[in-house]
């Protein structure tokens, strides 16, 4: 999840933004990776943000390389 801290510090402003339970986003932080059925709504909300956050970028944030 490293690949969007630029834009929620934290976990907390990530669940306020995508209107999700605390505990559903620390799960993802625990697994690292935010699934796919979120790209809409995390770009959405980069976006409300003043951020660009894009589908491509979302993906190669979870391909096997980007963790090596």
């Amino acid at each position: 999840m490293d690949h969007i801290a630029h834009i929620w510090p934290t976990m907390a402003e990530l669940a306020d933004d995508l209107g999700k339970p605390y505990s559903t986003v620390a799960a993802w932080k625990q697994r690292g990776r935010i699934p796919s059925d979120y790209d809409t709504d995390m770009i959405a909300a980069a976006r409300a943000r003043g951020h660009v956050l894009t589908y491509e970028q979302l993906a190669v944030a979870r391909s096997p390389r980007s963790a090596a």
